[in-house]
């Protein structure tokens, strides 16, 4: 069954237990940008694609995948 998942700017602290599970910093990583001296959400870094805010992680069983908005 597939899982999906939409990213939120608070998708750091509300992430689902099997995108939380595969974060490791390397492969997957949250990416952050400075806004006014505070730290901002830019999206999720999976391998070599980067999930901005608003678009949608699928999880296969096996793979994490990128869908754009």
């Amino acid at each position: 069954m597939k899982q999906f998942y939409i990213v939120t700017e608070d998708a750091d602290m509300l992430a689902p237990d099997w995108l939380a599970a595969r974060i490791n910093y390397t492969n997957v990583k949250f990416m952050y940008y400075l806004a006014d001296g505070a730290e901002k959400l830019k999206g999720v870094r999976i391998n070599d694609q980067i999930a901005e805010i608003g678009d949608t992680i699928s999880f296969d069983g096996k793979r994490l995948s990128v869908e754009r908005r």
